[in-house]
């Protein structure tokens, strides 16, 4: 019997020590307000176990780097001892060493500190957010801290198109920094109605979709499906050669969206991810696929349709008032914007 009660007294013992709570700073008020889901913020090869490299997610920075076996972490940019930027120091041992005066941080939490040896290892330190490398992109959930266990998160799948897996399509990937909100720029992607208007390619012939339909994908996610006839000098009819065209228009909270044009057996797919870096400047990553034209040399001329597409929409985005850009009404051809809204409210009351 002693021996059980023994047993059991030591057990608790080692629960109570495995079960101690870490302190990190800053608290996380400061950046648990955010969607609590995946958001897409680099190419994978951005990310080195040379040097940490800074990420401004929503105005809070976040430091991400490799370690020694090659995983991703992500933990806050700022030193809880003078608030230096640690991201500006260096990788030594898996552990980022703050430039200013040499403390090291092992995912996150102090390991050591200069003179003073006989430190409390791994009981403080900086948030240490989630991350996630799928298909050579990286992934971060800045809304939780691994470490304190503190934040809020929400268990969903990051959305992958099956372009992705798919040896029939090719792919090219970019980048852009625009100074508006992320969901204005979200929204204009799934926004059809405007690309006749706005975009030197668009269809002024016949500008509006002869049927649309909407569907649920999930709690988190929907799709519209836009019927259209082709422009006499598109792609879809002068390769594709359609008459018709069939445009996929999807959403994948938080920041995913898919705009899947069908002419016949040709497939373009284009996919944007958009986060925020504060209250009016974003970053937008953008894949097209595509099954046709698959030679390199034809990159430059899809490249320059993007360039081109995005100076287009940044134009008339940045003469959209800031207090105004959910507008006053919307109409059928709005319903994929109107379920985003949707969607992103509901999450956001959970």
């Amino acid at each position: 019997m002693l021996k059980i009660i023994l047993y059991c007294l030591f057990a608790l013992y080692f629960k109570k020590i495995n079960t101690k709570k870490i302190t990190t700073k800053p608290h996380h008020s400061k950046y648990s307000y955010n969607i609590p889901l995946f958001w897409k913020i680099a190419d994978k090869n951005e990310i080195s176990s040379s040097k940490p490299k800074r990420f401004i997610f929503n105005e809070y920075p976040i430091s991400i780097y490799r370690d020694s076996k090659d995983k991703v972490k992500a933990v806050s940019d700022i030193c809880i001892h003078r608030g230096t930027s640690l991201s500006r120091g260096k990788i030594i041992n898996d552990c980022i060493q703050c430039p200013y005066h040499g403390w090291e941080y092992k995912d996150g939490l102090v390991e050591n500190i200069p003179g003073l040896p006989k430190t409390n290892k791994c009981a403080f330190g900086v948030p240490q957010f989630e991350v996630k490398e799928i298909n050579d992109d990286i992934y971060l959930r800045p809304s939780y801290d691994i470490n304190s266990k503190e934040g809020v998160y929400y268990n969903h799948t990051i959305y992958i198109p099956p372009e992705a897996d798919d040896d029939d399509f090719v792919r090219i990937t970019g980048t852009r920094h625009i100074r508006r909100q992320n969901n204005l720029i979200t929204e204009n992607v799934l926004d059809m109605m405007h690309i006749s208007y706005v975009h030197s390619f668009g269809n002024t012939l016949s500008p509006v979709p002869f049927k649309i339909d909407y569907e649920d994908m999930s709690n988190i996610s929907g799709k519209t499906t836009f019927h259209y006839t082709s422009g006499p000098t598109s792609m879809s009819r002068l390769i594709g050669g359609s008459k018709f065209v069939v445009v996929e228009n999807e959403f994948h909270l938080p920041d995913t969206t898919v705009t899947r044009v069908k002419a016949n057996d040709i497939v373009k797919t284009i996919v944007t991810h958009c986060y925020p870096i504060g209250k009016n400047e974003s970053i937008l990553h953008y894949d097209l696929y595509r099954n046709f034209m698959k030679t390199p040399i034809f990159d430059y001329l899809f490249e320059y349709q993007m360039k081109l597409t995005l100076d287009e929409d940044v134009d008339i985005l940045n003469y959209i008032y800031d207090d105004y850009v959910k507008g006053f009404m919307s109409n059928k051809f709005d319903i994929t914007q109107v379920k985003y809204r949707e969607k992103m409210k509901q999450l956001l009351h959970l």
